[in-house]
C-alpha cells in the first residue's frame, strides 16, 4: 500500500520509517517507495547513509521474521 507524501516528515525521516517498517528488502526498495509516495528520492545519497538504512532493514527484517 502506497501513502501520499506528508508535508510534514521530510524525505529522510520517511527514508528511515521505511527502513525500520520492516517491508523493505533494500534501499532500491526505499527508493521505490519514496518515488511511489511523491518524494523526489534525492537525499538518500552516499554510502555512509545507505549503510545505515541497509544495517536498520536487516534489523527490521529480523524482527518481523521472528515474530
Amino acid at each position: 500500500m502506497c501513502f501520499p507524501m506528508d508535508p510534514d516528515i521530510s524525505e529522510l525521516e520517511r527514508a528511515f520509517q521505511l527502513a525500520t517498517s520492516g517491508t523493505c528488502t533494500d534501499v532500491s526498495d526505499i527508493h521505490r517507495k519514496l518515488r511511489a509516495e511523491g518524494y523526489p528520492g534525492s537525499q538518500i545519497e552516499g554510502p555512509t547513509l545507505r549503510k545505515q538504512l541497509r544495517e536498520i532493514i536487516a534489523k527490521a527484517r529480523e524482527n518481523v521474521g521472528s515474530q
